[in-house]
């Protein structure tokens, strides 16, 4: 039997640049998102660190005298200063079916099943426009150590590990499809790894919430037009948002805005945009971005032995993990 470890996963793609503050729909560049040319009105300068698209003319280099680069604190430049994460990869997957069903015309319709449609990122250290993520030293110090747990071969023990449910960041991330399903006062996102289930709140009145604090943290969300907009707080513990680690504490948030893009007819892909609120590891909020193909061919999930990890006589006990020292 072959062990499988999901924090040690080489699927996380690098940091795809939603232009969504600029109004610009991000186009994803993977046979199944299916992308068209850049979108109408899109700059058509050559792009600078961070993929920030220029005005025609412009050279993206700085002007001369400038330094190169951002000037890091001592945290950012701490968490520099690691060993690069891990590169990414795409399993491989079918193309798309020529008679599947397409998503729904409706923008606050978000039904159906999708997956992770680029390179998985194992360290989400800078944000979607390549800035260092504004680590606070305490922040930077986790992030070290859980690097160099795996670098030293005895990584921590955290949720995904163990079969528990990793947080939305990390569970939408992995390279396994998940269906939505909603109706009027409720949307939940079930996935085929841990069989999770992230249940969003519409109507915080009307639907009841987890009395108790959840792996998963407790969200409530509003549509904002065409965007899903969700905030996730209350965890029960503290989460890893990646492969590597970067961390959460228990009092942080996330704001997702979630909603489908369609780029010049072809098929629309899910656009997640979440900002991390916490003042605890970060000293203000700061932005990720993923995107997610169209598959509805996977809507029959496969069965998930998280065992395989964990408990299976056959593989060691934790794999070699160890417990993270308690802060």
């Amino acid at each position: 039997m072959t062990t499988h470890f999901s924090f040690l996963v080489g699927r996380r793609r690098d940091a795809l640049v939603a232009m969504t503050a600029l109004g610009l729909a991000v186009q994803p560049v993977s046979s199944q998102a299916q992308a068209g040319p850049p979108p109408s009105g899109a700059p058509a300068g050559p792009l600078p660190t961070g993929g920030i698209p220029l005005p025609p003319g412009a050279t993206g280099g700085p002007p001369p005298g400038v330094p190169l680069g951002p000037v890091l604190t001592p945290a950012q430049k701490l968490v520099a200063d690691l060993p690069p994460p891990g590169p990414g990869a795409l399993p491989p997957r079918p193309p798309l079916p020529a008679d599947s069903v397409m998503p729904s015309s409706d923008p606050r319709d978000l039904q159906g099943t999708w997956v992770n449609n680029l390179p998985l990122q194992f360290r989400s250290q800078n944000d979607m426009y390549g800035a260092p993520a504004p680590y606070t030293m305490e922040g930077a110090k986790i992030i070290a150590r859980r690097v160099k747990s795996l670098k030293d071969g005895k990584p921590f023990t955290n949720a995904s590990a163990i079969c528990r449910p990793p947080g939305p960041q990390w569970q939408r991330d992995l390279n396994f499809p998940f269906l939505i399903v909603q109706a009027k006062d409720h949307i939940e996102f079930l996935f085929e790894e841990y069989h999770g289930r992230w249940i969003i709140s519409l109507d915080p009145q009307g639907t009841s919430l987890p009395s108790q604090k959840q792996y998963m943290g407790r969200s409530t969300g509003h549509w904002d037009g065409g965007t899903l907009i969700v905030e996730t707080s209350d965890f029960k513990q503290a989460i890893w948002l990646d492969v590597d680690g970067t961390p959460l504490s228990t009092k942080g948030r996330l704001i997702q805005r979630i909603r489908k893009v369609g780029v010049d007819g072809q098929v629309p892909f899910l656009e997640v945009v979440t900002t991390i609120i916490d003042p605890t590891y970060y000293t203000g909020p700061w932005s990720i971005v993923r995107t997610f193909g169209w598959v509805p061919h996977q809507a029959v999930f496969a069965e998930y032995n998280c065992e395989e990890q964990v408990g299976d006589p056959s593989v060691p006990v934790d794999g070699g993990l160890v417990p993270e020292p308690l802060d």
